[in-house]
């Protein structure tokens, strides 16, 4: 066409020769929303996370969680997890308190302002996955909710021989 640009793809793109490979398609899904979270909040005032920050906030258990707890659901270091928690706690958005089972931890949990924004992200996601609906058609956004829902086991390790 003319005077549109080519569309431009990462070197690692440039190995799909069968096609896009599934684990890249599925982080660009979850960008989409992330972003589209982010900065509807963004119009409703609310200020944007960083993706540490993101990840961390989807990770705490409403009764609490630890820190080591948090660094390993995030697949990070207990430093990236406390720097993390450090700053969702500036933000008024996590509270760091006693574990009750153990003298020598402590647990994260979001706070009261955490709820709040749960929520209405939570609502965004709503509007976002009827705005996905219309774009793609109901049918085919429910069978990727249940492929995506699905139990796929954990991944085996593979002989390199």
């Amino acid at each position: 066409m003319l005077g549109s640009m080519p569309q431009q793809r990462t070197a690692f793109e440039t190995l799909d020769q069968d096609g896009p490979l599934l684990g890249p398609l599925v982080r660009k899904a979850y960008r989409w929303y992330r972003d589209g979270v982010q900065s509807r909040l963004a119009l409703q005032g609310d200020p944007a996370l960083s993706m540490g920050q993101f990840e961390m906030f989807a990770q705490v258990d409403w009764d609490g969680t630890s820190i080591a707890e948090l660094a390993r659901r995030m697949g990070t270091t207990r430093q990236s997890a406390h720097q993390a928690v450090r700053e969702l706690v500036q933000a008024d958005l996590l509270e760091v308190g006693p574990d009750p089972s153990s003298a020598r931890s402590k647990l994260v949990r979001p706070t009261a302002r955490a709820a709040d924004r749960l929520r209405a992200a939570r609502k965004v996601l709503v509007e976002l996955e009827d705005e996905l609906a219309k774009r793609l058609g109901l049918d085919r956004v429910e069978q990727l909710r249940e492929i995506l829902g699905a139990d796929w086991g954990t991944p085996l390790p593979r002989d390199a021989g």
